[in-house]
């Protein structure tokens, strides 16, 4: 988890396109920066290199002190840490290999697409930098017929502290929420991870043959598979049953488990019934789609820890991303749908 203050989000991550897309939930003026951290439109590319990207980690030897005194480096291990601010990220074994920020987030993808123009959408740093991102897009959003708004992003991350390996994926957002739909682009798995070892190379060519198609096509799946769900109605019975489903009360939980459960519940036929951002599309699949997405990235797991929920919910968020975890939710909420719409869930 995170350990700045919510501040850390408003001073080291960009965030692009606010002229369209509005501000990051998590914007915050009295704590931005003189220089603001939220740009109108694409983030130039030299702002990022000289914001984000402007420092490198570096090996620095490990040492413990011998049984009399004497100190002792230890060989087969060292230090990864910031360059500027002598952060320790991790003390890694002799074979891992630093991923360097500049290189695999920016000139790697700079690379990947080879079109001459980059439309930055956000870049920053989580844990004291010990983790990036960057993400690419079309400078202008998508509307599918049910009048979302939606926008495909190249998401390229990784870190300095084994947490993630480098990762380059195709992933889509729903702009009116910052929904983001795991599912719509990762059915045949368009992601390319390398791990931190010397072994491990990243090539450009294999980063395009898994992701070439996704780049090309991913606009026209993502609106398809919202249309999609948009087009497939869903009772109120039937809604009914997919929260029976997805949010089950079991018979024997103890009070204050049901008590917690049922909070939930209520938390979401409020999204389903009264939210901007899930009820126009109520009697749907897609607003069942929106309801369970917003309460998991967006009201899940906010009550324990008040003070830091902003940067542990958006490190929770892009790490479910990366990982697999948010398409694997995703493909939950889809099945329930089907089984309850198809008739196969009884």
């Amino acid at each position: 988890m995170s350990t700045e203050t919510a501040g850390w989000l408003n001073t080291n991550i960009l965030v692009g396109f606010t002229k369209k897309n509005g501000r990051p939930w998590w914007f915050d003026a009295s704590q931005q920066p003189d220089e603001a951290t939220i740009y109108p439109g694409a983030i130039p590319s030299e702002d990022v290199e000289r914001r984000i990207f402007n420092w490198e980690a570096q090996e620095r030897p490990v040492f413990v002190g011998g049984p009399n005194g004497e100190v002792l480096e230890v060989e087969d291990r060292k230090a990864i840490v910031h360059g500027t601010t002598n952060q320790l990220f991790k003390i890694a074994r002799s074979d891992y290999e630093i991923h360097q920020y500049q290189d695999v987030l920016f000139q790697k993808v700079k690379d990947i697409l080879d079109d001459g123009e980059l439309h930055i959408g956000s870049a920053g740093l989580l844990r004291r930098g010990a983790g990036a991102f960057v993400t690419v897009e079309p400078s202008e959003n998508l509307i599918a017929q049910c009048g979302l708004e939606l926008k495909p992003r190249l998401l390229a991350a990784t870190s300095h502290d084994s947490k993630l390996a480098t990762t380059y994926k195709m992933v889509g957002t729903i702009v009116v929420c910052d929904n983001t739909l795991a599912m719509a682009l990762a059915e045949s798995g368009p992601r390319y991870k390398a791990r931190h070892t010397k072994k491990s190379k990243i090539r450009i060519g294999d980063i395009r043959e898994e992701l070439g198609l996704r780049i090309a096509n991913s606009g026209d799946e993502l609106v398809q598979f919202i249309d999609a769900l948009a087009d497939t109605t869903v009772s109120e019975s039937q809604w009914q049953e997919i929260v029976e489903l997805l949010a089950p009360v079991p018979e024997d939980s103890l009070p204050r488990v049901v008590a917690r459960l049922e909070n939930k519940r209520e938390q979401l036929e409020n999204l389903w019934t009264s939210d901007y951002r899930c009820a126009p599309w109520k009697g749907s699949a897609l607003g069942v789609f929106q309801v369970f997405n917003t309460y998991r990235l967006h009201i899940a797991g906010g009550a324990s820890d008040k003070e830091n929920e902003p940067e542990k919910r958006f490190e929770r968020n892009m790490t479910n991303l990366l990982s697999g975890i948010a398409l694997q939710n995703d493909k939950e909420i889809f099945d329930a749908i089907t089984a309850v719409t198809s008739g196969t869930s009884r």
